[in-house]
């Protein structure tokens, strides 16, 4: 399942190096890294407690203290939340920045990593 969300991960970091379509090039990176992210919430749960995908995501964030350590599932609380904030465009807000940008997809990559132990774990806390 993490398969899913590397991939999204490498789109979003070819958006990056590659041309950049002014005005729409940062926010498609930003809905792929959120959905990478989804993608591993979403096989953590699989793995887990199959119940709480149906449950609404931010639901689900706030059951990751189940399954991790209080420190990650802040970690992936606020990682969700500023990729929804940056991901929907209102008129006073700029584009998320190139560094932005990276510094989101880096934690990301490492929030999958941890997910994806977690969902194979079967334990307490990831």
């Amino acid at each position: 399942m993490i398969a899913g969300a590397r991939l999204r991960l490498e789109h979003a970091e070819r958006l990056l190096d590659g041309p950049m379509l002014a005005g729409v090039w940062p926010r498609c990176a930003v809905w792929l890294i959120r959905l990478a992210l989804e993608h591993s919430l979403d096989a953590l749960w699989l793995a887990r407690s199959p119940e709480v995908r149906r449950c609404s995501k931010r639901s689900q964030l706030l059951a990751l203290g189940v399954v991790l350590d209080q420190a990650t599932q802040y970690r992936v609380v606020q990682l969700w939340s500023a990729l929804s904030r940056a991901g929907h465009h209102h008129h006073y807000d700029l584009a998320p920045t190139v560094a932005e940008l990276r510094g989101w997809l880096a934690e990301t990559s490492d929030i999958v990593t941890r997910l994806d132990v977690a969902a194979r774990s079967g334990g307490g806390h990831g």
